[in-house]
């Protein structure tokens, strides 16, 4: 209840001051026309311009479709990549994981806009070199840019949950059941594989929501510069609180509902990362 009170005074906020002037009650009443809008969902309209109005739904819906397969891929691709370095890096020493993990700290420092401009000018360079385009640097009618948008918005997290993941991984490695597998001959692999993997992936669901966050932080950056018409891009475009309202209710809830139901069903002693 509390978030969707959020949501809806987050709506009406352009209506909070009249040029530089606090105006309470046109933003009290713009909040009850909201709410008296969405009550019934199917009926939502949003103006194009000249007086053209158009319903929400199914509007919506391709812009938002647009946008869970960017941050879908983005979170599957991050997840992928994150797996592969960290797993591998934990065979070295603590002198080089730490080397590591300080090169992931000035990588995340930089700015994505900074990784997206240097991607984009990437393709359009070799394609000036060598007359293939491989890759799409922006989305133009029915050329879709996908994977480079997808890669662009990864990197960061990429970054963060490599981080995570190493240290998750050498926390579990300081915990008897480690220490007694490998007393027992299970080959070092094997047991970061099969035992710490397990656990260090659930640990890492509870940093699970900032992972998140910093998906949907530049989600509108890649949008924008990709010319990917997503939900992020689609809310900008058109700045009514119903659109604001809907679209942000589409991102939030689905996320919402999946932390609570790992909160209903999964058990206690694996929130808490036990072998």
């Amino acid at each position: 209840m509390s978030s969707l009170a959020a949501i809806t005074c987050i709506s009406c906020i352009p209506y909070l001051f009249n040029h530089i002037t606090l105006d309470l009650s046109s933003y009290w009443q713009k909040i009850l026309e909201l709410l008296t809008s969405i009550s019934s969902l199917q009926e939502l309209e949003f103006s194009t311009g000249r007086n053209v109005f158009r319903p929400i739904f199914p509007t919506i819906l391709p812009p938002l479709a647009e946008s869970l397969i960017l941050v879908g891929g983005s979170i599957i691709l991050s997840m992928f990549i994150s797996i592969i370095i960290s797993f591998t890096i934990v065979n070295f020493n603590r002198k080089v994981i730490s080397t590591f993990q300080e090169i992931f700290t000035y990588i995340q420092a930089v700015p994505d806009i900074f990784y997206i401009l240097v991607l984009q000018i990437l393709v359009v360079w070799t394609y000036q070199k060598t007359n293939i385009q491989f890759l799409n640097f922006a989305s133009f009618g029915e050329e879709q840019a996908i994977f480079l948008p997808i890669l662009s918005l990864s990197i960061t997290p990429t970054m963060i949950i490599t981080k995570l993941l190493i240290s998750q991984i050498l926390e579990e490695l300081t915990k008897s059941y480690a220490t007694l597998a490998l007393a027992k001959g299970i080959s070092f692999r094997r047991m970061i594989l099969v035992h710490v993997f397990r656990n260090t992936v659930y640990s890492l669901f509870h940093y699970s929501k900032t992972i998140i966050l910093f998906f949907l932080t530049n989600l509108l950056i890649v949008e924008y510069l990709f010319n990917i018409p997503g939900i992020m891009s689609f809310i900008l475009q058109y700045p009514y609180p119903e659109v604001f309202f809907v679209g942000i209710s589409l991102i939030y809830y689905p996320i919402f509902l999946l932390f609570q139901c790992y909160e209903l069903f999964v058990p206690h002693v694996i929130k808490k990362g036990g072998s």
